[in-house]
């Protein structure tokens, strides 16, 4: 009789045993599908987040790339302008120095005030500066005071550089002129029985206005 009970307990313990294992095994089965569901879901958020960062380091780069590109390409259009500027002072340095170079060898040649001349036989003061530029530069400014106004950029007389014409008389009325050689000094034709020479700006002959000649 004891033997059958305890058979008939161990048959109970392993029957509730199997039961437990299999509930167990029930509930970690049911377990996987939701836990793979999870790890999905976590994987496509890192690779979501992944993405966006590889997106935003290659727009980060395109936007420094572009950056560059603009600042290469403002520093190419300074340089150019500089260059451009440059070369245009440098040109009427160098045609304002051939000016003044041809003026002073007229002036030493004692040539004559004579009205209406332009040559070596006797000149004015608008036939001294048309026969200069006319010479040196192949610019014809006009025989008229009032004509060679409109040939050049005006300035004033402080700003005049060598190779300027400087002007007397109001603007658009101007009745002489004369080439600015610098220092304070210019050459002219100045009137009847006197030669092309040099004179010096004094208060007392100011001329009223500067300009350069345009090319």
């Amino acid at each position: 009789m004891k033997m059958t009970n305890s058979l008939l307990i161990l048959t109970a313990a392993v029957s509730l045993f199997g039961a437990t294992v299999t509930t167990a095994s029930a509930a970690t089965i049911q377990a996987l599908p939701h836990q793979e569901a999870v790890q999905a879901a976590h994987d496509a958020v890192e690779n979501h987040d992944s993405e966006n960062k590889v997106a935003s380091t290659s727009a980060n780069r395109s936007d420094q790339t572009a950056d560059t590109h603009s600042a290469t390409a403002n520093s190419t259009t300074t340089s150019h302008a500089a260059t451009v500027t440059n070369d245009g002072e440098t040109a009427n340095s160098s045609r304002g120095t051939a000016v003044v170079n041809l003026a002073k060898k007229l002036a030493a040649m004692n040539i004559p005030y004579v009205w209406g001349g332009e040559s070596l036989k006797g000149m004015d003061c608008s036939g001294l500066t048309d026969y200069v530029y006319a010479h040196v530069a192949d610019i014809h400014l006009g025989h008229y005071t009032v004509t060679q106004e409109s040939k050049v950029t005006k300035k004033p007389v402080s700003q005049a550089k060598p190779g300027d014409l400087l002007f007397w008389g109001a603007d658009g009325g101007t009745h002489h002129v004369a080439i600015y050689i610098g220092n304070h000094q210019f050459i002219a034709a100045p009137q009847p029985g006197q030669n092309v020479g040099v004179e010096t700006i004094s208060s007392a002959f100011m001329p009223d206005f500067a300009g350069t000649v345009k090319e």
